[in-house]
């Protein structure tokens, strides 16, 4: 009997009965033909994908200039005494505690003042993912939540 030779252990065709691994081919079936995808449509399905995720970066940086706007505000009405710990807040690999001010953003133990504004620019690009910024946002705004409450000039 003509055995045919075998392409990538897939094309099996005009064999009585083979069998590799589980697959079993019988006589006058070509398995490449159920085999074959139609790349095309997975092709779109990526871009679709694609597509979303820079739509999801687009509202992600819509909110994080709201945060950052009130994060301003907030920071702006806040005594020289007061001050928030932004606790769990991290903008690079080693953790620090970092307090708003109404001067900006200070680590503690350290004289250096950062402008509120670049301080979370850094924070969401230290995220990097976009479900990551998405955790992040909430808890800045979380912060922001507990900053206005403390702060009796609140707009």
């Amino acid at each position: 009997m003509p055995t045919r030779e075998l392409i990538s252990n897939l094309i099996l065709c005009d064999i009585l009965i083979i069998r590799t691994g589980k697959i079993v081919i019988m006589p006058d079936r070509c398995i490449f033909s159920y085999m074959t995808v139609d790349t095309s449509d997975i092709l779109q399905q990526i871009s679709e994908l694609d597509e979303m995720i820079e739509i999801i970066n687009q509202r992600i940086s819509i909110i994080t200039e709201k945060v950052r706007e009130q994060y301003l505000l907030t920071s702006s009405t806040m005594s020289s005494s007061q001050n928030y710990l932004l606790s769990g807040i991290q903008k690079s690999p080693s953790p620090k505690n970092y307090i708003i001010t109404n001067r900006g953003i200070e680590v503690v133990g350290e004289q250096e003042i950062t402008p509120v504004s670049e301080f979370l620019d850094t924070v969401i690009q230290y995220a990097n993912e976009p479900s990551r910024k998405i955790m992040i946002l909430k808890e800045l705004l979380k912060h922001l939540q507990k900053m206005n409450e403390m702060t009796p000039n609140n707009p």
